[in-house]
Order: C-alpha cells, then sequence, then structure tokens
C-alpha cells in the first residue's frame, strides 16, 4: 500500500503539529519539510474540513489539533486523508465476476488500518528510534521500504 502524497504531508503535518503541542507556522512548516507551500495549505485544509485540526486566521494565525494528540488515532487520519483506499480497480476487470483476489485485498486494507488504529498522534509524535527498526525511510521516495530492497 503506498499513501498519496496528500496523505503523507497531512500525517507529517499533524505529527509537527503534535511535537508543537499547539500552533503551528504552515509557511514555517513547508520550509522545513521542503515542500511548497501551496501544497501544505491544501492539507491544512482538508485536515480543518476533517475535523482534524483547527486554523486561525491573523497575523499569529496557523494550524492546531482539534483534539489532544492521545485522543487522536492514526487510522483515522488515514481514512479522512485517503478518499479512495482501494488497492486495485475491480470494476474494469474482465475476472472479477469469478475471482476472489478483491476480498484478499480487502482484508489486507482492513489489518493496515486495523494497526494504524492501534496508534495515536501522541505515539506517532515520540523522537527517537522508528517503532518498527527493520524499516528505514529511502531518501527518495516518501514511503518506507524494508532495509536491503
Amino acid at each position: 500500500m503506498q499513501l498519496t502524497q496528500h496523505t503523507d504531508f497531512g500525517l507529517r503535518l499533524l505529527v509537527a503539529l503534535a511535537r508543537d503541542g499547539g500552533q503551528l507556522s504552515l509557511p514555517g512548516f513547508a520550509a522545513s519539510q521542503g515542500i511548497s507551500y501551496h501544497h501544505v495549505a491544501k492539507v491544512a485544509q482538508a485536515l480543518v474540513r476533517e475535523g482534524l485540526a483547527v486554523s486561525q486566521r491573523g497575523r499569529s494565525g496557523g494550524i492546531l489539533l482539534a483534539r489532544p494528540a492521545a485522543e487522536t488515532r492514526v487510522g483515522d487520519a488515514v481514512r479522512a486523508l485517503e478518499k479512495t483506499m482501494r488497492l486495485v480497480d475491480c470494476g474494469r476487470c474482465a475476472l472479477r465476476e469469478d475471482c476472489s483476489l478483491s476480498g484478499m485485498l480487502a482484508e489486507a486494507m482492513d489489518a493496515f488500518i486495523a494497526v494504524l488504529d492501534r496508534y495515536t498522534l501522541a505515539d506517532a509524535a515520540r523522537s527517537g528510534v522508528p517503532a518498527f527498526p527493520g524499516w528505514a525511510m529511502p531518501a527518495t521516495q516518501g514511503t518506507c521500504a524494508a532495509i536491503g530492497d
């Protein structure tokens, strides 16, 4: 499963908010992450629309978490940001009438989300060793890959 860039940026923003514990400046966050402010602003709008964050206008405006980080599950954030969480499009497949793969993939997706539901933003925001040290972030991509791949 590969999350969209929109969800990747949203999770980064939520983790930064959880670490900061307060209000975060979107231009500052965009600069610190090396991503465009325009993308960050769109992601922030989605977080506000989905009730994960609240925005504050004005000179000292920014964005902050809508609820404490310990009360927001990572799975809830992914479900809110990833609007189409299908691994494949069975609707256009000639095998769809006689294939059980879609059920297997749905089960895998449920397992993926179930793992994310075990963690909160507070868990994700902890500094230090990754929760699963066997995975490392490739330098050129925004998704995790097993070491040695």
